[in-house]
């Protein structure tokens, strides 16, 4: 679909953006993803890289995936059922989580484990630095070692957990023991699966 973007130079032009990709028919994209290359657009006036976000079906059948990537500006409208979403496909808001989920899926690993345990990553977070505003990212798994990114405990800082994979398994398990309790519960709203959850506006 052709959309029109102003770059911050002031200069607009039209360019096309796909509505859908799949993965199996476009496996550079996953590492596109992966690496945040994916639809980047560079102004033809300035030469800078653009990232806009726009409404986004992501297809992986031999995943047995199928995400709607919504643009983070309207994550709220999400939250208030203002905004229309397709049935049987899970969310993701911002491309950056679009990218972690793709990782996530990459290693076989199950999301609302991961999302239970960036939960965990921010509580820490939280005790370290109760005026951070944190998020905390996946970035993939080396051996039997889960790597996590936390960003915003300090200006221009990212920190590295590394999470034994161990700790996933046990949090696994109690995932699928007692899905209902917390913190995976919380992790669900509708379709969309996220420790952002936890941190959705109050609804009136």
């Amino acid at each position: 679909m052709k959309h029109s973007i102003t770059c911050q130079c002031e200069h607009r032009f039209d360019v096309e953006i796909p509505e859908e990709v799949n993965l199996d028919q476009n496996e550079a994209a996953i590492d596109e993803l992966c690496n945040g290359t994916f639809l980047t657009i560079v102004c033809p006036s300035c030469d800078t890289p653009l990232k806009p976000e726009f409404t986004l079906s992501i297809e992986w059948p031999s995943h047995h995936t199928y995400l709607q990537v919504l643009p983070e500006f309207d994550r709220n409208g999400f939250y208030r059922n203002q905004v229309k979403t397709k049935p049987h496909a899970e969310v993701v808001i911002g491309y950056p989580e679009a990218a972690d989920r793709i990782m996530v899926l990459k290693e076989g690993l199950d999301p609302i484990v991961i999302e239970a345990l960036k939960y965990y990553l921010l509580l820490k977070a939280d005790e370290t630095n109760p005026e951070a505003e944190a998020t905390a990212w996946f970035t993939g798994r080396a051996g039997d070692v889960l790597e996590f990114h936390v960003h915003g405990l300090r200006n221009d800082e990212v920190a590295v957990s590394k999470v034994p994979f161990a700790i996933y398994s046990k949090t696994e398990g109690e995932y699928h023991k007692n899905p209902d309790s917390e913190p995976f519960k919380s992790l669900r709203w509708g379709p969309y699966i996220s420790v952002q959850n936890l941190l959705r506006p109050e609804l009136e």
